[in-house]
């Protein structure tokens, strides 16, 4: 009698089967995986907005007013002192475990000719070149390229007065003042007559604290960080998210910077320049670099009226963006964080923001941006 032998194992039609199961399993599980991935890196955004808030508050705690957006300890002379330029995420830095930092920067370098405080805050030096992990975004990948960059900003406010003018100072657009928001130019002490008028305090939040703005994000520029802008091209993909177009006109009418955008990216057909230096540098105050307003709404086109050169540039609109799904988080006065969707109300974005200087014209979110416009209990979760 013959007896029949088969090899065990699997045939060819078996294995293709069987990769065919796991190659539908991994389609199926790699969204979820990737969602999970994102709402953690979103919670740690959060979490770094809480204690950035918490720090600004303790440090009102400690001085009975809040941190300036830019200050410091003199206007560029020779260089000496850091031009009125320092950032205020430097200054609460002892209030958020980085005490050690604030110590170098505080002490200066005297023997190398720099003063207490630094130099001129647009430059490099050691004590800062590093920004602390509190101030990186796990869901902006460009906060990893350099160790300067940084993913937070301060609210400078909701209405004409927060696009700036003058070096961001002591003149906003067609008004004396500072801007709108909970921060603004500090000044030197050695201009007395100008000192301390950024500093908020809890009494100057007329409008309440669960319903303005404290810090929010931006993502760091793609854009190559250089002196001069950078002239747009039509085969250049600039993720408009990340970069500032210079858009003449829109202190007249916000709405026309909507006009940056096509598709993802900047509008070649609308834009010749745009600027790369945003987020790039935390220790410098200045609102191309630290800031945002709440005119155009999150996620929405960043937009300069004047030259972009060296970064400086005004009038200017800096929504906050991220890479989160639908959104961007943000931290309230009274310390609380809470995510605000891109569809959020911007109210008559044709309305002139040379002429908006008391309550904001731009909606819920301009609302939020003002510290005492007189918007009150507009914001609902």
């Amino acid at each position: 009698m013959r007896r029949s032998f088969r090899k065990s194992g699997f045939t060819l039609v078996e294995l293709l089967v069987v990769i065919a199961i796991i190659g539908i399993l991994v389609g199926l599980l790699l969204p979820a995986v990737q969602a999970a991935r994102e709402a953690a890196r979103r919670m740690q955004c959060q979490n770094n907005l809480k204690q950035i808030a918490l720090a600004a508050h303790n440090y009102e705690s400690a001085n009975r007013k809040f941190p300036y957006r830019q200050g410091g300890t003199g206007r560029w002379a020779g260089g000496d002192g850091n031009a009125d330029r320092l950032s205020g995420f430097i200054t609460i830095l002892p209030f958020i475990e980085g005490g050690n930092q604030w110590n170098l920067i505080a002490a200066g370098d005297i023997a190398n000719g720099i003063p207490p405080q630094g130099r001129e805050a647009w430059g490099g030096w050691g004590p800062w070149n590093t920004a602390p992990s509190f101030m990186k975004c796990p869901s902006d990948p460009g906060s990893e390229e350099g160790p300067r960059a940084h993913s937070y900003r301060m609210c400078i406010g909701g209405n004409g007065r927060s696009m700036g003018w003058a070096n961001w100072g002591g003149n906003s657009i067609n008004q004396t003042g500072n801007n709108s928001g909970m921060f603004g130019h500090g000044w030197a002490s050695s201009e007395g007559w100008r000192q301390g008028t950024g500093h908020q305090t809890h009494g100057s939040i007329s409008d309440g604290t669960s319903n303005t703005l404290m810090y929010s994000e931006r993502l760091v520029a793609t854009t190559p960080y250089v002196n001069n802008a950078v002239t747009v091209s039509p085969s250049d993909r600039w993720n408009f998210r990340s970069t500032q177009a210079e858009m003449p006109g829109i202190e007249q009418a916000p709405i026309l910077c909507l006009t940056a955008v096509q598709g993802t990216f900047i509008n070649p057909n609308t834009v010749s320049r745009v600027q790369g230096n945003g987020g790039k540098i935390w220790h410098d105050g200045h609102p191309n670099y630290v800031a945002f307003n709440c005119i155009l709404g999150p996620n929405k086109p960043s937009c300069i009226t004047g030259n972009l050169n060296w970064g400086d540039a005004a009038p200017a609109i800096i929504p906050p963006t991220s890479n989160h799904t639908g959104g961007v988080n943000g931290a309230m006065c009274d310390g609380s964080v809470q995510f605000f969707s891109d569809g959020i109300d911007t109210g008559d974005l044709s309305i002139a923001a040379q002429a908006n200087t008391g309550a904001s014209a731009y909606g819920v979110w301009g609302a939020l941006g003002t510290i005492a416009g007189g918007e009150v209990n507009q914001w609902q979760q």
